[in-house]
């Protein structure tokens, strides 16, 4: 039987996490960036003594930096133009700084990329509190950008509620260095109708069964595509394609690999990869089932929304995005079903997620502050049942969503008792995948960690060329695009 105390930290952060995803708009694609070279990693900060409150709520200390005037700058306050949003963000960091009136909360209003995120590292101008991707731990651990957070997860036993495969990705060498907010895997969204009117109860249950159902499901005619996945944007076409080369046998830890002499070498050109691209190439010149238009990640989500597509690779959040942009679509119509089982039978997912982070060049009373502002927003229990509350009259918020589990045994089973709850997506829909990820039948891979956005622009490439000329070699262009590759990007890492 778990702690009743340990079930109220679980549920604190789940629904809080949910929520604040849902105030801050459309997801990002989750890319991994070039990776950085390696310099010392700070030392860890010593988390303060912790008291123990009343049943049901994380322990929090009586004070923080022992009294201290300190100042934290923030990401993730909303914009003017979500008032609803702002006026919850105000009301929540005026509740923190009632109880630790030391501490001051300063929103900043920057969003995560990969491109910008360097610029802010050089001009030494990273929030104390930020935000990145869950695949970016190694360019934040390796460059110093992340403080050590092991202490406090001590402390306050945090580190006993995630879900290990998700900590190990904000974890290295024994440390751990970011708080993860949300995480998601990768699957087929359909609409449920489509399906039925060409005699089909679900989709595919393999890739190889997805080309001749494709095809049967597209209708030219009506502009209707019987599958679409992104193949538009380099880094989101590659972002794509790999997810589908996972799926026919390619191991993320096989993208690149480090050699005995400590150099980088691409390792992506394999039979794996290959088969992957052939099937893309079948599905546009053999099947005729693709989109006529090479679609970006809006883009690919409007075709499911607005009936142009039957069946969509995409993640499970995407349908929060749809929901939230098309607010009139009738959400009910669509499914959402694991991935299909690869050509050895297993089900693969491509992983990512965001996560929390605090800079590592903040003051150890920044960090301390930082870190239990970070506790109080996503844990404490009446900021949960504040913000619940505030959903409810918030038009933008989104539950329900399907989504790998951050968290481990009754937890989880008693998280998504209370998703049901509050939910305003359809969830018994997402039914198949949910119960198939939580059964541990689909296999989970990460993001590429080394150069991943460079890698991802360079098979997204590749399969440009496969869908926009059909005379393309698949074996010559992965070829050609590996030696790039490596000679361009890998041969320039340290």
């Amino acid at each position: 039987m778990m702690k009743t105390k340990t079930f109220a930290l679980l549920l604190n952060l789940v629904l809080l996490a949910a929520l604040i995803l849902s105030a801050c708009g459309s997801p990002a694609v989750t890319e991994a960036p070039v990776e950085p070279a390696e310099t010392e990693v700070p030392a860890a900060t010593e988390a303060p003594a912790v008291v123990e409150p009343s049943a049901g709520i994380i322990p929090f200390p009586d004070e923080i930096a022992d009294g201290r005037p300190v100042e934290i700058s923030v990401v993730g306050i909303p914009a003017e133009s979500n008032p609803t949003g702002l006026a919850d963000w105000k009301a929540a960091v005026a509740r923190f700084e009632a109880k630790y009136p030391n501490v001051k909360v300063v929103g900043n209003d920057y969003a995560y990329a990969p491109d910008t995120f360097p610029a802010l590292v050089a001009g030494d101008q990273v929030p104390i509190v930020f935000q990145a991707y869950l695949t970016d731990r190694d360019m934040m651990v390796s460059q110093g950008i992340a403080a050590d957070l092991t202490s406090y997860y001590e402390a306050t036993k945090l580190d006993e509620v995630y879900n290990s495969n998700i900590l190990s990705l904000v974890s290295a060498d024994g440390k751990i260095y970011g708080m993860p907010i949300e995480a998601y895997v990768m699957g087929m969204a359909y609409n449920i109708q489509m399906l039925k009117d060409a005699g089909y109860d679900a989709p595919p249950a393999t890739w190889e069964e997805l080309g001749p159902m494709a095809q049967k499901l597209t209708d030219r005619d009506a502009g209707v595509a019987g599958f679409s996945f992104i193949r538009g944007e380099p880094h989101q076409a590659g972002w794509h394609g790999t997810v589908i080369a996972y799926n026919f046998g390619l191991a993320d830890a096989a993208i690149v690999t480090k050699g005995d002499d400590g150099k980088y070498v691409a390792g992506f050109d394999n039979p794996q990869t290959l088969a992957a691209l052939n099937f893309i190439k079948d599905l546009q010149w053999k099947y005729d089932a693709l989109p006529r238009e090479l679609l970006d990640w809006p883009t690919n989500g409007e075709a499911l929304a607005t009936g142009k597509a039957a069946m969509v690779l995409m993640a499970g959040g995407q349908l929060e995005w749809i929901k939230q942009t098309y607010p009139d679509v009738d959400m009910s119509q669509f499914g959402f079903a694991p991935l299909p089982a690869g050509p050895d039978g297993k089900m693969v997912s491509l992983g990512g997620g965001d996560v929390a982070y605090i800079s590592a060049k903040a003051t150890p009373d920044q960090i301390e502050a930082g870190f239990y502002y970070l506790l109080f927003v996503q844990f404490a229990e009446w900021e949960v049942k504040a913000k619940y509350e505030a959903a409810k009259t918030n038009p933008t918020a989104v539950i329900g969503e399907p989504s790998y589990p951050m968290y481990v045994g009754e937890f989880q089973e008693k998280i998504d008792a209370l998703t049901k709850e509050y939910a305003n997506l359809p969830v018994e829909n997402y039914t198949a995948f949910n119960d198939a990820v939580i059964a541990g039948e689909v296999g989970l891979q990460n993001e590429p960690q080394i150069a991943g956005q460079d890698y991802y622009a360079a098979l997204g490439d590749v399969i440009s060329q496969i869908v926009s000329d059909e005379s393309t070699d698949p074996a010559a262009a992965l070829t050609a695009a590996s030696e790039t590759f490596q000679s361009n990007v890998l041969d320039l890492l340290k």
